[in-house]
């Protein structure tokens, strides 16, 4: 056999091992990519997060305004009744549009308006629009009376509601009585029922949610670093930006020397005063219990984190501020309400 011969013979076995090795190797990936067939990690699971349901958010008890009447802005109210009057005309000798005209509505009763065509929802809805019923409804029309054709989302802020309630109350022959003081009692006593029945639900769901997965928590500061991480933001808190938070309270609280109380007392010198010890104001049983403590740096950044935790029963129906900075600034503006400022800590 030539060499040339025996060069062809060798190529020929060298081209087939390596196509052997090639048709090995594409088997070995086509067989891998399957999972289930990897034995070098069988013993590997992936691992997801169970699946814990979701609890439904129940909405929040609607905030009543019987207590802000008194002193509600009508002429506010009548600016933020231009939102319904594409569809309400308001006077004694209005007509009726795409909704009934307003006049005497306070009081009466619901759907009998003459020559008006309520939706069946309406009709069935018994009862007359009492100042807590016009509240519920413009807060949410579709939740109060669901199947009404009124399409106006309604009012979130309830300032808001009450200004429009006593602008409504205003267009009247006979304006109805504002709410005498035993029936705001009484109204805010069921709201305090309803935030205290929410309470514990939140808290049951919780407890029911932490058998089901598995929560890290942040360990607790020690009540020294605690007080002194309040100093330190104290000293840098923006008055400015806490009087922007207060906004939030100004529909149930005064702020100024001398101020009217309210559905709340006037915060005017607030820091350091005992608890449940303005004059003129009615205090609930709760807030009264605490009345040996004083409204210190530490016990109002507790009190404005969540109200009805630091005094169970009080009537105050804000939830609270989450973020500490805005506890802090708040904290700081109620500070600068004094002619004699307290020491910082």
């Amino acid at each position: 056999m030539s060499s040339f011969e025996l060069n062809k013979v060798i190529g020929a076995l060298l081209l087939a091992v390596l196509t052997v090795v090639v048709i090995g190797k594409l088997g070995d990936n086509l067989v891998a990519s399957d999972d289930s067939h990897d034995t070098k990690h069988a013993d590997k699971k992936v691992v997801t997060a169970a699946a814990v349901p979701a609890v439904p958010k129940k909405p929040e008890p609607l905030v009543p305004i019987l207590g802000l009447l008194a002193s509600a802005d009508a002429a506010a109210g009548k600016k933020v009744f231009k939102k319904c009057a594409s569809c309400h005309k308001i006077g004694k000798d209005a007509k009726n549009g795409v909704g009934p005209r307003i006049w005497n509505l306070v009081g009466s009763n619901r759907g009998t308006v003459p020559g008006f065509g309520y939706s069946d929802a309406m009709k069935s809805k018994k009862g007359n629009w009492t100042y807590e019923s016009l509240n519920a409804f413009l807060a949410k029309p579709k939740r109060y009376i669901p199947g009404t054709r009124m399409q106006f989302g309604g009012v979130k802020k309830v300032s808001d509601r009450a200004n429009l309630v006593a602008y409504l109350r205003s267009a009247s022959d006979s304006p109805a009585p504002l709410p005498s003081k035993s029936e705001i009692d009484a109204v805010m006593k069921s709201l305090n029922e309803a935030r205290a029945a929410e309470d514990l639900s939140v808290t049951q769901n919780a407890t029911e949610a932490k058998l089901q997965i598995q929560i890290t928590q942040k360990p607790v500061a020690s009540p020294m670093k605690a007080e002194m991480d309040l100093a330190k933001m104290l000293a840098a808190a923006d008055v400015d930006k806490g009087k922007r938070v207060f906004n939030k309270c100004k529909s149930c609280h005064t702020a100024e020397k001398g101020g009217k109380k309210k559905i709340g007392p006037n915060m005017w010198g607030i820091v350091n005063k005992p608890i449940a010890s303005t004059d003129g104001f009615s205090y609930s049983s709760a807030l009264k219990s605490l009345s040996d403590k004083s409204w210190s740096y530490e016990n109002l950044n507790a009190f404005l984190l969540k109200p009805r935790d630091f005094s169970k029963g009080t009537k105050m129906t804000f939830a609270g501020l989450k973020k500490e900075s805005d506890r802090v600034n708040v904290i700081a503006y109620l500070r600068s309400l004094s002619e004699n400022p307290v020491p910082l800590p």
